[in-house]
């Protein structure tokens, strides 16, 4: 009897244990789901604040790159600028020529009297942006009509004048308002005086070196 009740308790005690160590394994599976779990949301999230942040540096970036590359520096625009006005200057000039010469072909279009005045080159030209009025522009108009000296300027009379003031298209008046006859004599005769200075010069150098 007594026998018995040992193996009917042995019997019910087998499943017994069975069942708390599932018990026990089936707390720790869950306790390493949730754990895993966890810690994948919290590395997912990690990730996420770091693909954030490098978006964010990487659009701000793009930002900064394309206000440098809106951005044109001063000296380039100055050049720029320059390169345009100096194109602009040549077309200019360019057109002046074309239309003198048109003109010239005319018989209705004024001549300039250069058997009176006197011709010249580039070889010979003087600075006539020394005489008031007279700009780079307007010297490039007069080299272009043939004009390049003091000499030939002051030689000017009201027909030349006349003559000038509609071939370059000048305001009536200008030439005679700015001077240019008289201001170009003083530089002629400034220009001889100066000639004449240094050849005496070089006679005494000379002299001086004969003794």
């Amino acid at each position: 009897m007594i026998l018995l009740m040992n193996e009917t308790q042995d019997t019910i005690a087998i499943p017994v244990a069975y069942l708390e160590a599932f018990l026990m394994m089936f707390v720790a599976f869950l306790i390493g789901y949730i754990g895993a779990s966890m810690y994948a949301k919290l590395k997912a999230k990690k990730r996420e604040s770091e693909i954030e942040a490098e978006r964010q540096r990487l659009q701000e970036e793009i930002s900064r790159l394309r206000e440098e590359n809106e951005r044109i520096p001063e000296d380039q625009f100055r050049k720029d600028r320059m390169d345009q006005e100096l194109e602009q200057v040549q077309f200019q000039k360019r057109a002046f020529s074309e239309r003198v010469l048109t003109q010239q072909a005319n018989n209705d279009t004024p001549v300039i009297n250069f058997d009176r005045i006197g011709t010249a080159n580039a070889d010979k030209k003087d600075n006539l942006q020394d005489i008031v009025g007279i700009g780079p522009y307007t010297e490039a108009k007069l080299n272009d009509l043939g004009i390049y000296t003091f000499e030939q300027i002051s030689k000017f009379t009201d027909e030349d004048i006349e003559t000038i003031t509609e071939l370059i298209k000048f305001f009536p008046d200008r030439i005679k308002n700015d001077r240019w006859v008289a201001k170009a004599n003083e530089l002629k005769y400034s220009a001889t005086q100066s000639e004449d200075n240094g050849e005496e010069s070089i006679k005494k150098k000379m002299m001086t070196s004969d003794d």
